[in-house]
């Protein structure tokens, strides 16, 4: 069986979707498909699903969705809905705990790879890092649980795998830049500045990739357009780090070292 969650959540056995049609069942097992091989208490499940006031009937109709599940996992896998209750979505106390093996849901392989690529980029294997990226960043196929109307603790789990997502493209930009594919690293960084206008992590990475491959001016232009917007929209000005940046980029011949240590291709 094969559970994904980077993008729309999904079940698969057999290359058949068996994933749940009705909208808060598919949500009762978003959540524990987000929270996998943890206890997920009842009151957690409630409030995902009606907020913070369930009706009287809340908790029977919790219920009634997860022996729903439990069935339908049984009729997709020849087994009984007592032994999907007792090794695969058990309860646990108060709450229920969804049993995976790491090969059986995308999130661990996703995570393990890009650690991986951080320990290649620790060791200047950067074409290997930005392969092992290619790969991780392969799995995604939209935003997490894109397909179930969300409540606060959905929300958040979204929140948190998108910062995932987004630091393993941050990283990746970087290995395009240390293995020298300095052109592919702009159209990553293109593409990160325009999801996240206000993310100065993602501007400097643009920033440094114009500078290595020879349009410093264009780098520059990357700072004024950052500047400008969070100080008309926010009020405030770049950080010490991204100014010190600017200050190498306008530079004539920019001391090596000071290069260096802002992360400047020279």
């Amino acid at each position: 069986m094969e559970f994904r969650l980077l993008g729309p959540i999904d079940v698969h056995e057999q290359g058949r979707d068996i994933t749940p049609t009705a909208p808060k069942q598919r949500q009762v097992l978003a959540l524990l498909l987000a929270r996998a091989n943890r206890r997920v208490s009842v009151p957690t499940l409630l409030n995902e699903v009606w907020g913070c006031e369930p009706p009287r009937t809340a908790t029977t109709a919790l219920q009634t969705y997860i022996g729903s599940i439990r069935k339908s996992l049984a009729a997709a896998t020849g087994t009984t809905a007592r032994d999907i209750a007792e090794h695969r979505l058990v309860t646990n106390g108060n709450g229920y705990v969804l049993k995976l093996a790491e090969t059986e849901w995308d999130r661990p392989r996703f995570e393990r790879l890009v650690l991986q690529a951080r320990g290649l980029m620790e060791n200047r294997e950067a074409q290997s890092a930005v392969e092992t990226l290619g790969e991780a960043l392969a799995m995604w196929r939209g935003t997490p649980f894109c397909n179930v109307q969300p409540g606060s603790q959905l929300t958040a789990q979204t929140r948190v795998l998108m910062e995932t997502h987004l630091a393993a493209c941050e990283v990746r930009v970087d290995a395009l830049l240390l293995s020298g594919r300095f052109q592919e690293a702009v159209a990553d960084a293109v593409a990160l500045v325009e999801e996240h206008p206000y993310h100065e992590n993602v501007h400097t990475r643009l920033m440094r990739a114009l500078y290595a491959s020879g349009r410093r001016a264009a780098a520059l232009d990357v700072y004024q357009s950052l500047r400008r917007r969070m100080s008309d929209d926010l009020g405030i000005t770049p950080s010490p780090t991204t100014r010190s940046l600017h200050h190498v980029m306008l530079q004539d011949r920019p001391d090596q070292r000071y290069l260096s240590a802002a992360g400047v291709m020279a």
